[in-house]
């Protein structure tokens, strides 16, 4: 199953901050969650639909899915 498959949206959204704990898990946090209530700092992934979604600059930077 590809990242974006997995991830959703938020695989490459300039809003999505990856968040690693202790143990080595990672979350993603939305930025937006922050000034906007409409929006879950945690969504449930896949995010199929976002009306925040912003394509990051860096999504065509980003390696491959895999």
């Amino acid at each position: 199953m590809t990242l974006t498959a997995r991830i959703g949206l938020c695989a490459h959204c300039a809003h999505a901050r990856r968040i690693k704990n202790r143990r080595g898990s990672v979350f993603l946090f939305c930025e937006l969650s922050s000034r906007d209530p409409r929006f879950s700092r945690y969504p449930p992934l896949p995010v199929r639909q976002c009306a925040g979604y912003t394509k990051s600059a860096r999504a065509d930077e980003l390696p491959p899915d895999s």
